[in-house]
């Protein structure tokens, strides 16, 4: 029998037509969530958001009468403009802050050109020794540090009189001068990470333009290099600033224990016995308009001026060859941070927690283990804070990150309207200091039965560093071509099947990334933990601070324990070859 070609193509075209223009439509059920899944995403974030930050501004305009009485009224806030006590803490804080953010942008910068840019000797490693600092708690560096350099105790004081017969009198770690010192630490892993990659990016014939006209080096890196690098460095200072402003840990250590007051530990005191709310609400608010203001400059800022470090043609960053000299301060300036932000540090946390008796120098006569037993398993608090730890990262890590997916999706491939405005409202909570925000979920939180349970520090986590996970992931998705994600839909894949299939499978070194970045946050956060937590809610940071009043063994030992938890974290970052730094 003969069957014409044409008649053979009929089928084919009936076939292949009875899927394409159909899967070109999705089914209602299919756009439902499609739609709907991003958004609900969106909206849980913005009620994360919105709800601490509207619960304090109602707060703050609400003063009790002696008799009882209610009113609406700026009396809070001007009970404490009047207040010699805020005038102290506002000024102390601004100085942490600036200190804080001058040095740790110094050296985040030095140390990212170090690596990015000369032949320095060991420069892969350092690449990954430079970000350990960003994996520690800044209370356990503050303690550690408090081990080294408190006045006539510490070790170093004590190697000093002991090998050069000298004495430190400057070497004191309690005071504004101590709390600088470690936020300075703690913070300049932030800034390394993020102007080490438009340093790599940039055209190094700009500069090699400069210097062929004469420019000597210093006026090429001001006229030339740190220009360029403003973008990345002025929204790395920002988020310096208003973090180590309002980071609790540090000065709580360093600071209150003798007087110094910050606006941080203002906040914790005026909600202990007998708590005013007011008047912490009223220091939050006056701290948010501070961050807010600062957001704002930042945006109007860089919107007004252009910053281009990438040419159209192919280049690769020309390595700086080091002369001797330079060689030598270059791998100086790394092994000092490296000894200072690490390796001391850990070696303090050690040798004081193998020691009955801390004498300020490690005495074989007291050695022992009993620390890491009674801690592990003697003390029911500390036990008990480790599982609520490990607990609250995993389950907050995955809740996190599962949001992070959605919002962005939402905000890369969702409706362009109004995109730019959720974006900033969801980005907020990176600008405000735990501590607030802790505020806000406690006032949200007291008369309910989520108070001082595990449920309302998760969600107060989840409000406050979800944005990061929103970041890393974003980062990914824009280098993704939608259209992956159209043929799988044109071939008859549901949006589930693409999501699972193509997606998610592309995206997977942004989750494992920030999976793990917020894992680790919820390790050693204490901000917004210490206003939340309740009996048998207790985490390490927070056993940390109750063993502080007791005995120094006990809070190396268990410092150790949470050092080894975070390094694990960062260990997996290796081996899973994941990276902090969006290229």
């Amino acid at each position: 029998m003969n069957v014409s070609s044409e008649a053979l193509a009929k089928p084919h075209r009936r076939e292949s037509g009875a899927h394409l223009p159909r899967s070109a439509e999705p089914a209602p059920t299919s756009r439902v969530w499609e739609h709907g899944l991003p958004a609900l995403g969106v909206l849980a974030g913005i009620i994360l958001v919105l709800g601490p930050f509207l619960a304090t501004v109602i707060r703050s305009l609400l003063y009790w009468d002696v008799d009882g009485t209610v009113s609406v009224t700026l009396l809070n806030f001007t009970n404490l403009l009047g207040d010699p006590r805020f005038l102290e803490a506002a000024r102390n804080t601004l100085l942490c802050g600036v200190g804080a953010t001058v040095f740790s942008c110094v050296l985040g910068v030095s140390l990212a050109w170090i690596v990015s840019r000369t032949d320095v000797p060991g420069r892969g490693w350092f690449e990954v020794a430079n970000l350990i600092p960003f994996f520690l708690s800044p209370y356990v560096g503050a303690e550690a540090w408090r081990f080294l350099a408190a006045p006539g105790s510490g070790i170093l004081h004590r190697l000093a009189e002991q090998y050069f017969g000298l004495k430190l009198p400057f070497l004191n770690i309690y005071g504004l001068g101590g709390v600088i010192w470690v936020l300075s630490i703690f913070y300049t892993p932030y800034v390394y990470l993020f102007v080490i990659s438009p340093l790599r990016r940039m055209d190094s014939a700009l500069e090699d333009a400069a210097r062929v006209h004469g420019a000597s080096f210093v006026y090429t890196l001001r006229r030339i290099t740190l220009p360029l690098l403003m973008p990345a460095l002025l929204s790395a200072a920002m988020i310096v600033f208003v973090t180590s402003a309002g980071l609790f840990d540090v000065p709580f250590a360093l600071a209150a224990t003798h007087g110094i007051r910050t606006v941080p530990t203002e906040i914790y005191s005026s909600l202990q016995y007998p708590s005013d709310f007011g008047r912490a609400s009223a220091f939050g608010m006056l701290m948010l308009c501070l961050t807010v203001s600062l957001t704002l400059w930042q945006r109007h800022y860089l919107a007004a001026r252009r910053f281009e470090t990438v040419s159209g043609k192919g280049y690769r960053p020309r390595i700086i060859v080091l002369s001797p000299l330079g060689k030598v301060a270059a791998l100086g300036l790394e092994l000092l941070f490296v000894g200072v932000g690490v390796v001391l540090p850990i070696i303090a946390l050690i040798m004081v927690s193998l020691q009955s008796i801390w004498t300020g120098q490690f005495r074989t006569g007291f050695f022992t283990f009993d620390n890491f037993s009674y801690v592990l398993l003697n003390y029911d608090l500390t036990r008990t804070a480790i599982g609520n730890s490990l607990i609250l990262a995993v389950t907050g890590a995955s809740i996190g990150v599962g949001l992070s997916v959605l919002q962005s999706y939402f905000l890369t491939r969702g409706p362009a309207r109004g995109r730019g405005f959720i974006e900033a409202v969801l980005s907020l909570p990176i600008g405000i200091p735990g501590i607030i925000l802790g505020l806000g979920f406690l006032i949200l939180a007291v008369r309910t039965p989520l108070y001082s349970t595990l449920w309302i520090i998760l969600i107060a986590y989840v409000a406050h560093f979800f944005p990061l996970a929103v970041r890393t992931v974003t980062a990914m998705l824009v280098a993704i071509n939608p259209e992956l994600e159209q043929s799988a839909r044109a071939s008859g894949a549901t949006w589930w099947q693409t999501m699972r299939y193509v997606l998610l499978p592309l995206l997977k070194p942004a989750l494992i990334a920030a999976w793990l970045m917020l894992f680790v946050i919820f390790i050693r956060e204490l901000g917004s933990t210490i206003l939340l937590f309740g009996q048998g809610t207790e985490t390490i940071s927070v056993a940390l601070v109750a063993l502080s009043e007791r005995d120094f063994g006990f809070v190396a030992a268990l410092a150790m324990i949470q050092v080894v938890l975070l390094l694990s974290a960062f260990a997996l970052f290796r081996v899973t070859r994941t990276s902090l730094v969006q290229d």
